[in-house]
């Protein structure tokens, strides 16, 4: 891609207190951010009251509190998807919260968007809860998970941007996916 030093470039100076640039930045990465938003919308029920143009607007809201060095344009798509992420686990927290008592069913992920299992929708708190707890144990495997399953990229596209083979990524996504359904089913039992 002929833009992405300059815009790797931007997001520097923009990380070092250029403000402004961010308004140059946001066209050059909406369309990829709103590809990502609608992946995450696509396992919320119908009645969830965000849009994906409003995620990612709350999104590039929330961007200016993220403190980390930027390595390039995949990073920062990374970085703003993480900020969808914990958007979407605050709503449910919020809903939640309103519900606690009331026995009324938690919002849900779909496991197809988050793990390929094709399985029941799993509750967005719980799924982060487990994200949370092996992020502590195995950074890499959630960063997968961010690339692969939230932004919906390719497998050509997540080796890339994680630098391993597509091999090896074969290899983390079984093992992940193994270990979210069994730790997210771990939860439903109790």
């Amino acid at each position: 891609m002929a833009r992405e030093p300059q815009i790797t470039r931007m997001l520097n100076e923009w990380r070092s207190g250029d403000a402004e640039l961010l308004e140059d930045i946001i066209p050059a990465v909406y369309d990829e951010l709103h590809r990502v938003a609608r992946s995450y919308m696509r396992g919320q029920p119908e009645q969830h009251t965000l849009q994906a143009t409003a995620l990612v607007n709350e999104a590039f809201l929330r961007i200016g509190n993220v403190k980390t060095e930027l390595e390039d344009r995949g990073h920062f798509i990374g970085i703003v998807a993480n900020v969808m992420r914990q958007i979407l686990v605050d709503h449910a927290r919020a809903k939640h919260s309103q519900k606690r008592g009331g026995g009324v069913s938690h919002e849900s992920i779909d496991d197809a968007n988050v793990a390929g299992a094709g399985g029941p929708s799993t509750d967005v708190l719980a799924l982060e809860s487990v994200l949370a707890r092996l992020d502590k144990k195995d950074p890499r495997k959630v960063r997968i998970a961010e690339i692969y399953y939230f932004c919906g990229a390719t497998y050509a596209e997540t080796a890339a941007a994680m630098d391993i083979s597509e091999a090896t990524l074969h290899r983390e996504l079984r093992l992940l996916k193994a270990l979210l359904a069994r730790e997210l089913s771990d939860r439903q039992q109790k």
